[in-house]
């Protein structure tokens, strides 16, 4: 029995990566990924669970139930596909990415350390872990996340947004036990 992947799509990640990077390596401790960070394609893991793709912009088409990042280079990713009804992760402090995103018509679950967005850190503990709260209701066809408050494991040179991204990914496919 082949089992479906759940598709994560990265567009405008720049720079060192750290986007790609961290969600990668959350999808790939959830189960195992078959990952293309934008130079090669490698799989980790027996029973992948995840396909994650690093792009320099969306593709024209994407498959239904793909759950969108946009970094920080998504204003240079030009204009967006029509995104009605998928859901885009986005750094709520980039405003060009919120412009994007809200152009495309896309569920957006803005992430920043702002407490107007969906997810945000509400704390750090001394234990190379932070405290997420989820403060509103996320809905998609594989699960139903009430607000609540998680312990999310983190290194300290982690940067806030891609934690934070990484972290939506997980709860957005169902696989929050394994932050």
């Amino acid at each position: 029995m082949i089992a479906l992947l759940q598709t994560v799509i990265i567009a405008g990640d720049c720079g060192e990566r750290s986007l790609t990077r961290e969600i990668a390596a959350a999808c790939i401790r959830s189960g195992g990924a078959i990952v293309y960070d934008g130079m090669r394609m490698r799989q980790e893991g027996n029973q992948p669970s995840f396909l994650v793709l690093s792009l320099p912009s969306l593709p024209e088409q994407i498959t239904a139930g793909s759950i969108i990042v946009l970094g920080k280079a998504a204003e240079q990713t030009g204009r967006l596909p029509d995104l009605s009804g998928y859901i885009c992760i986005l750094d709520g402090e980039n405003p060009a990415a919120v412009r994007l995103a809200a152009a495309a018509g896309a569920i957006a679950v803005g992430c920043s350390m702002s407490g107007h967005d969906t997810l945000t850190v509400s704390g750090f503990n001394e234990d190379d872990t932070m405290l997420v709260t989820l403060r509103r209701r996320l809905v998609t066809d594989a699960v139903i996340r009430e607000p609540c408050e998680l312990t999310v494991h983190r290194s300290s040179e982690q940067q806030i947004y891609p934690a934070l991204a990484a972290t939506g990914v997980l709860l957005l496919s169902g696989r929050d036990s394994d932050l």
